[in-house]
């Protein structure tokens, strides 16, 4: 039982929390496989919250720390790994939409050229809150004409899945960037030589909407890097949700929601 009355506790965490509880206890499958070969217009249809990120910015300024969730919680320790803290380079958040999470960096890269890439719907506060607080080296993008093909750090949170030109934005990031980090990504390998290199999904474990988007064959996917000089560093799996794939272990080998980086080769 939850305790709300123990501690304050953000109303979208509550909501967040709930609605989780009842998806899992409704729905028995997470995914379904469909026969369409990309995806729906109506596919993760999302807009910005302009108060929920001022929130996110009061709650930062009392604990000086990022207190949203992420698909890759050890993400800022891996780019401590990458980079020293004085060090100047650039970082493109691919369908980043927490606020908190560009302050963290902040904290930690005082350097850093942070680059935000989503849905115009989804940039609207964050240009307003830009301008507000006159937030430093934060660019924002919401077409793909203007993304560079020269970042040193690109890091896709949970969101090339539902991208339909997802090779050509791969295409055009990995003629220069350095790394590239997916989290929270379907990946499996084929039985047998006639599946495709990806297939499309119908999200069900979400009563509110309906989401469409890709799994990648693991070596197709992987393949994309390779022909573009990129050396494999790690997959591991990701732990931040406990997906149900067992209606689909029947067709997909080694499935699993995975969190994986890629490096340029020098």
């Amino acid at each position: 039982m939850i305790n709300f009355k123990k501690e304050k506790i953000d109303e979208r965490k509550i909501i967040k929390i709930i609605k989780k509880y009842i998806n899992k206890k409704i729905f028995k499958y997470y995914f379904i496989e469909t026969d369409l070969q990309k995806l729906p217009d109506i596919s993760y249809p999302e807009e910005g919250d302009l108060e929920y990120q001022k929130k996110l910015i009061d709650k930062f300024d009392q604990t000086q720390s990022q207190t949203s969730s992420m698909t890759c919680p050890h993400l800022m320790e891996l780019l401590l790994m990458k980079f020293d803290s004085k060090q100047n380079f650039s970082f493109l958040d691919v369908g980043g939409e927490k606020i908190d999470f560009y302050l963290e960096l902040k904290k930690n890269f005082k350097n850093i050229e942070y680059f935000l890439y989503n849905q115009k719907s989804m940039l609207d506060p964050f240009y307003k809150i830009r301008d507000e607080f006159n937030f430093k080296d934060f660019h924002l993008i919401d077409n793909l004409d203007d993304i560079s093909d020269d970042y040193d750090f690109i890091n896709f949170g949970s969101c090339i899945q539902y991208f339909n030109n997802y090779e050509v934005f791969l295409k055009k990031v990995t003629r220069n960037s350095k790394f590239i980090f997916f989290s929270g990504t379907h990946l499996y390998d084929k039985i047998g030589n006639n599946q495709n290199k990806n297939v499309v999904v119908k999200q069900l474990n979400v009563a509110s909407q309906i989401n469409y988007l890709f799994f990648f064959c693991r070596k197709d996917f992987f393949k994309i890097f390779e022909e573009k000089e990129y050396n494999f560093i790690f997959e591991s799996k990701n732990l931040t949700d406990k997906i149900n794939y067992d209606n689909l272990k029947y067709k997909f080998m080694n499935i699993q929601y995975s969190d994986f980086l890629f490096s340029k080769k020098i």
